[in-house]
């Protein structure tokens, strides 16, 4: 038996320790409880035991008496040590630190956040070797370090930092009943700032431990906190002091289980208690509902746990499911669910059952898709290409490698557009071969057998045209010449008139105004005041995709000179609805230009002069386009 005792190393002359944690810094923010949900249940997936099928997380919170505990107590003298190594260089991010610690341990009940999991393998190693495989000192005593297996979650080994900044001290304690090795270990970490300790400067991370041997604290050792926790079954405790407890935090928690693990929890992987609320495959579906309802109330602007539900839909009651090959046979399938009142949303994850990102893929048939990767080796490539977030994929990760980024960036863009080819694959809506929906047969993309579209132009180049991934490329194009008139457009229209070329101006039920064949084309409104559009009269007019990506070449004539144009796009649907599509950026006159918006605008067009310019739109699947000038 040792003495317990927080035990900063010294510096020894070596970096100071700021407040500023890269690591730390990575989950704080908005999502804060968001991001402390993704890693614990991740962790405790990849940490699941031999034999086992289900994981179980446990959120509680819980106050602690600080005064009966030495652990605690001790940390006033730490912070007042903090604050008079800083005290002639402080920042006001410091002092606010500094000052939101020291309120809260002035408290005599410190708020606590206790995570525990079961049927997990529990942190082998506590009592391996400095050079030994140790899953302990990987938690405990490193950062940017991991020793999960092939098929686990993370693989950066910092978001053990996640807790971290749930902490109002940054002071962490790990309990553990170890599977491997039998060993129960309980320790305390706490990343600060470097500070005065007996009179010498220390590093920033502390440890409260045995003091003599500079071991964690074991069975045998005495330690009031620890019999606080004490566990009788294999897993890990992680146990956040000075918890940053808002009034919403278990909703909060339970909102970001359900966004992230949905999948998880449907397949019995995993099953979450919260307070008491237990969420798994028997009550996730009323939870989501719960929520769901929650936002329709409250006219939410956000409907984040409405589109889970969605997803929720798509995977237990799927109209398709389809089974993908990218890298191995049928490493992916996708769920598939049509609705008329879905929002066009994918959820994309690996075989941990954890969502790494949502999308929107834009089809005029309204669904929601849930992609799972299952094969090994397409889960390990994307594995190393998540940032420590797990939010999104990245090539760009892959650093000093330029052969291996080419190849993941490739198998990456395969596997979004399997996604999206097979979404649109399964909702394609057949009509009729004759139905001529508004007009919509003047925008149809050309037939490569009808002659009389004209001749095809197979060297016909987009100059620096992009994929859909951004890599440099030249695109061949095979396009055949085709005219399409737009009609004048005169007479009264309301005040939100969204003008355009596909003809039907002035032949509705205006409150007045007449065609002038000679004059000008304007819209007037007749309240309030005198306002008008001018409307240019648009004589040739030609859009047409570059190869499979979202970059469309546009090409327009106009009948005389026009000081200001509006260029935008609409994609018609199977049932003649049309919506805007957002212009990511277009190339003019050898020049590009970023827009992000559902218009563009063009100065001092020419009479009778072809233009030709390039857009970049938000979408690139097969869709029917009405290109608007106005």
């Amino acid at each position: 038996m040792g003495t317990l005792n927080w035990r900063f190393p010294r510096l020894d002359d070596g970096e100071e320790h700021g407040i500023n944690d890269g690591g730390i810094a990575t989950f704080k923010g908005s999502e804060l409880y968001d991001n402390l949900a993704r890693e614990i249940c991740q962790n405790s997936l990849d940490a699941k035991a031999p034999g086992e099928s289900t994981v179980v997380v446990e959120f509680k919170s819980k106050s602690i008496k600080k005064a009966d505990y030495s652990a605690l107590v001790g940390l006033d003298e730490i912070f007042n040590e903090c604050e008079d190594y800083w005290s002639q260089k402080t920042e006001p991010k410091l002092r606010n630190f500094l000052d939101e610690a020291k309120n809260k341990l002035a408290q005599e009940y410190i708020d606590f956040l206790v995570i525990s999991d079961y049927n997990t393998k529990g942190l082998s190693g506590a009592k391996a070797d400095i050079r030994e495989k140790s899953v302990w000192r990987a938690l405990t005593h490193s950062n940017g370090v991991t020793q999960k297996e092939q098929g686990s979650g993370g693989s950066y080994g910092i978001g053990k930092n996640a807790p971290f900044a749930c902490s109002s001290f940054r002071t962490v304690f790990y309990n553990t009943y170890a599977l491997e090795d039998k060993v129960k270990a309980f320790q305390g970490v706490a990343r600060l700032v470097t500070h005065f300790q007996k009179g010498e400067a220390t590093q920033g991370v502390g440890f409260y431990n045995n003091t003599n041997d500079k071991k964690p604290i074991f069975e045998e050792d005495l330690c009031l906190l620890r019999d606080q926790f004490e566990r009788t079954k294999y897993g890990t405790d992680v146990i956040i002091a000075g918890f940053k407890k808002t009034p919403t935090w278990a909703a909060d928690i339970e909102k970001a289980i359900l966004s992230n693990f949905f999948v998880a929890i449907i397949e019995k992987k995993l099953k979450v208690e919260i307070d008491g609320q237990v969420i798994d495959d028997k009550t996730l579906e009323g939870r989501l509902k719960y929520y769901s309802d929650i936002e329709k109330r409250e006219e939410s602007k956000e409907k984040k746990i409405s589109t889970i539900m969605e997803f929720y839909s798509a995977v237990v009651a799927a109209e398709e499911i389809r089974p993908g090959t990218i890298i191995d046979q049928n490493d992916v399938v996708l769920y598939i669910k049509k609705d008329d009142k879905y929002s066009k949303s994918i959820a994309e994850m690996r075989s941990i059952g954890m969502v790494v990102r949502t999308r929107k893929s834009h089809i005029f048939t309204r669904y929601a898709a849930v992609m799972i990767v299952q094969g090994q080796r397409l889960n390990e490539l994307l594995k190393n290409i998540e940032p420590p977030q797990h939010n999104k994929w990245d090539p760009d990760l892959i650093e000093n490698d330029p052969e291996e980024n080419k190849r993941v960036r490739k198998i990456r863009s395969q596997l979004i557009s399997w996604t999206n080819d097979t979404i649109v694959d399964c909702c394609r809506t057949e009509t009729p071969e004759d139905l001529d929906l508004d007009g919509v047969s003047a925008y149809l993309p050309y037939d490569e057998d009808d002659q009389s579209l004209g001749t095809a132009d197979e060297e016909d180049k987009s100059p620096d045209a992009e994929n859909r991934i951004g890599d440099s490329q030249t695109n061949r194009i095979k396009s055949r010449t085709v005219t399409l008139t737009a009609k004048k457009v005169t007479g009264n229209r309301k005040e939100n008139y969204d003008p355009h070329n596909e003809g039907h101006g002035g032949h509705g039920h205006g409150s007045g105004g007449e065609e002038d064949p000679e004059g000008q084309d304007k819209v007037k409104a007749p309240v309030p005041g005198e306002k008008s559009v001018s409307v240019p009269k648009v004589l040739k007019q030609r859009i047409m995709q570059v190869a499979s990506t979202p970059t469309y070449r546009v090409a327009l004539v106009l009948e005389e000179d026009c000081p200001v144009a509006h260029i935008a796009i609409k994609a018609i649907g199977d049932d003649g609805t049309k919506e805007k599509i957002t212009i990511k950026d277009y190339k003019f006159e050898k020049k590009r230009y970023q827009v992000n918006s559902s218009q563009l605008l063009l100065k001092d067009l020419k009479g009778n002069k072809l233009y030709e310019f390039f857009l970049t739109l938000e979408y690139y699947e097969k869709m029917l386009l009405e290109l608007l000038v106005y």
